[in-house]
């Protein structure tokens, strides 16, 4: 029997310390809040460091229940924005046609796509004039060149023919990539390739934190806004709100680039596969 770590890697980047930091967040704002005098940063350390098993045990669940949340929370948010922007990665490192953000002919998803772009509108403009306009979406978006999209078709095909025992010969390359066969590739390699499974799990720890870190920086985007409505003229909020802003956009990026390098790492995985000739 293969043993597991009950509390793995991703749970700690994952989902305690992103909640750890919202927690940490939310009693500094209170704290600062409640202030009379002068905020200094040592009073508020020495105010919260004070260990108590009761309060350690406390912060722990509440931390790692809000990290599920917020975990959850960015993978409807800023993942489903991830691919229906620029699709998934799978796709757009093999060079797939994409129609965009847009691309949808139901009522519902036009309404959903606004929603999110609402709701993470801090990412959305800065994506919109730094990765459109500036092109800094080729640091995570730009595909693989030709030889390496051939030799990836071609391997990917063997597998999936030779794992229904060739009854796939009617799904050509043309129809495979409507469906979502990168998870047959995802399982196929991480199960078959174990000197690689440690490098894919980190990718996708770096990812997930990545990702919640996003969310976090924009709720906080969000706070400013609502809290200090009346003072949104005022110069020490704007520039605020922009470090927020930008930071969020920052910590998409890097999602994006380790979302890349997760799905990368099985293509090329498939691409070095001598067994799939």
């Amino acid at each position: 029997m293969i043993r597991q770590n009950p509390f793995s890697l991703y749970d700690f980047l994952g989902y305690f310390i992103p909640g750890a930091l919202l927690f940490y967040l939310i009693l500094f704002i209170d704290y600062v809040e409640n202030l009379s005098e002068n905020f200094e940063l040592k009073n508020f350390i020495e105010k919260n460091s004070d260990f108590q098993l009761d309060k350690v045990l406390f912060f722990i669940i509440i931390s790692y229940s809000l990290g599920h949340l917020l975990n959850f929370i960015s993978s409807i948010t800023i993942e489903r924005y991830a691919n229906w922007k620029y699709n998934y990665p799978s796709k757009y490192l093999l060079g797939f046609e994409y129609s965009g953000f847009w691309a949808t002919k139901s009522k519902r998803g036009i309404v959903w796509r606004i929603c999110l772009i609402l709701i993470i509108f801090p990412v959305t403009v800065l994506d919109l004039i730094l990765g459109e306009v500036l092109a800094f979406k080729n640091f995570y978006t730009r595909k693989l060149d030709k030889f390496l999209i051939d030799l990836i078709t071609l391997k990917g095909q063997n597998l999936f023919n030779r794992l229904a025992e060739g009854q796939l010969n009617g799904y050509d390359d043309i129809k495979v990539r409507d469906f979502d066969f990168h998870r047959i590739i995802t399982h196929y390699t991480f199960e078959h390739s174990k000197n690689h499974q440690f490098k894919m799990v980190n990718y996708v720890v770096l990812y997930g934190f990545l990702r919640t870190l996003t969310l976090i920086t924009i709720i906080s985007f969000w706070y400013i806004i609502f809290t200090h409505f009346s003072k949104l003229g005022n110069l020490t909020i704007i520039i605020i709100l922009s470090l927020l802003s930008l930071m969020s956009y920052i910590f998409f990026m890097a999602f994006m680039k380790f979302y890349r390098r997760y799905t990368l790492e099985g293509l090329m995985l498939i691409a070095i596969n001598e067994d799939l000739k």
